[in-house]
């Protein structure tokens, strides 16, 4: 059995991960979110702090306002969410695990002195109980 440092969110958490910006039409994301097979994504700003988070939800709500019309333009900043909830590198993914289970989020933003240093998915979660059982 591992020891619970191990468990720490820094080691399993995806540091590759997509940034988004609050100006990137939403057709791009849901091309992104395909390529990359992800369903969510942190929008910085210029200087790279984190705003919101903009969900294939949110894309999909766009889409449907828009009708799926050929030449709709909507933006991220009109549909991502902006109240994010986050987690700290040096969080035991057992306390993220209990996270997932109190909450419908798939994705949260890792975050190391304010800034985000990757994400961490309920995919990366059973790794690292897999490793520690």
């Amino acid at each position: 059995m591992a020891s619970t440092d191990s468990l720490h969110v820094r080691y399993y958490m995806d540091r590759k991960f997509i940034k988004l910006k609050a100006d990137q039409e939403i057709s791009e994301v849901i091309g992104l979110f395909n390529k990359h097979h992800i369903f969510s994504a942190p929008v910085i700003d210029d200087i790279g702090n984190l705003i919101g988070m903009i969900s294939g939800s949110d894309c999909i709500n766009a889409a449907v306002k828009a009708n799926f019309h050929t030449s709709w333009r909507a933006h991220v900043k009109d549909y991502m969410k902006g109240d994010v909830r986050t987690v700290d590198a040096d969080y035991s993914c057992l306390y993220v695990a209990k996270m997932f289970i109190e909450d419908s989020y798939r994705r949260y933003p890792v975050i190391e002195n304010d800034h985000i240093v990757g994400m961490i998915g309920r995919e990366e979660i059973l790794k690292a109980l897999e490793k520690h059982i």
